[in-house]
């Protein structure tokens, strides 16, 4: 057995999820990586939204979901290690951030009593050009960490719409507007909605609603990044 994990990690060597750098089994960041990544202060956040409660978008948007949080946000180590997985199919990444995004729901959602995961959904043919839906992995590793059932097919893509990545905040909204269908009831349910990245709250917002329309009780979401806006700067992305 010996033998057979040493060829194993020779031929599969454990790299860092943002660098790709060489790394000790069971870590999951070089010490560089490790240094330079920058948790969210989830202490110090709206916790409907996930920002800052300077950037906070509650003041202008009304969401139908009850919160939004995620561990990192949207730049440096951590953007490179969500690329990595995204682009380069890494299943540590999924791993990495399923685990980032466990501990700030235990943080922040800790008196709520989930039935179950729900994840955004990707357009079937971007789906099949991808190989994979990030956000689905993302779902199942958490459905591991917490016991909980993920609803699959719950959620679907209706429409192939023209990217958002370089969309302004309020076309955004209105191009993703009845994008996403449910394929069945969850009467009374307390789920958590699972994205990679939350920028402008879209995503999550249309698949909250459908959600809700399909007889949830609570919708509370969690991502593995959230992108800030730069003063001055409109938002871009997902």
């Amino acid at each position: 057995m010996r033998a057979f994990n040493a060829v194993i990690n020779a031929l599969f060597p454990n790299k860092c999820v943002s660098c790709g750098a060489l790394i000790n089994d069971g870590d999951y960041l070089c010490e560089y990586c490790f240094e330079m990544i920058e948790p969210v202060d989830l202490l110090k956040i709206c916790t409907h939204c996930g920002l800052a409660k300077k950037n906070c978008q509650c003041k202008s948007r009304v969401f139908h979901f009850g919160g939004s949080i995620a561990p990192f946000e949207n730049k440096g180590a951590a953007q490179q290690a969500m690329y990595r997985y995204k682009f380069k199919r890494t299943p540590s990444g999924a791993k990495f951030f399923a685990k980032e995004m466990a501990k700030a729901v235990r943080t922040v959602y800790n008196d709520i009593a989930f039935d179950g995961i729900v994840y955004v959904p990707m357009h079937p043919l971007k789906q099949l050009r991808r190989g994979f839906n990030q956000s689905q992995q993302l779902a199942n590793e958490l459905s591991k960490i917490f016991g909980l059932k993920v609803y699959d097919g719950l959620l679907s893509c209706k429409y192939r719409r023209k990217s958002q990545h370089n969309m302004p905040i309020k076309e955004r909204f209105k191009n993703i507007k009845g994008m996403y269908i449910t394929n069945y009831k969850i009467t009374g349910k307390t789920v958590l909605l699972v994205d990679d990245i939350k920028t402008t709250g879209a995503s999550f917002d249309e698949c909250a609603k459908q959600l809700l329309l399909a007889g949830a009780n609570n919708v509370y979401c969690v991502s593995g990044l959230i992108t800030v806006a730069e003063k001055g700067k409109k938002k871009n992305g997902n």
